[in-house]
């Protein structure tokens, strides 16, 4: 697991409801376009899954925009990586910058 965060654990035989969305390919120029539908989700799910392909290109700035969308949301964020999110040649990278914003990256 990247980043060296935890999710946080629930009681057994409790109900998890999970939101998931995969396949975002943020650009840059889509800072604030999630952030409403991230809100509404966290409203209603114990977990948001970032399901790959978080941002266009893999660059630092397309994580940055995606983190922005997360960051500070009620709910623990859990991603993985896509491959777009390895175009960039800086995986791990992309993983900090996500991991920076409070999201478990579980592998770069």
């Amino acid at each position: 697991m990247g980043g060296g965060a935890r999710v946080p654990e629930r009681p057994v035989g409790g109900e998890v409801r999970v939101a998931a969305v995969g396949c975002l390919h943020v650009r840059q120029r889509h800072e604030g376009r999630f952030r409403r539908l991230f809100q509404a989700a966290a409203g209603r799910a114990d977990v948001l899954l970032l399901a790959g392909d978080l941002t266009e290109r893999g660059t630092l700035a397309e994580a940055r925009v995606v983190a922005g969308e997360v960051g500070g949301l009620p709910v623990p964020v859990v991603a993985v990586l896509g491959n777009h999110d390895h175009l960039g040649g800086r995986p791990d990278q992309v993983g900090e910058v996500l991991a920076d914003a409070g999201v478990v990256v579980l592998d770069y």
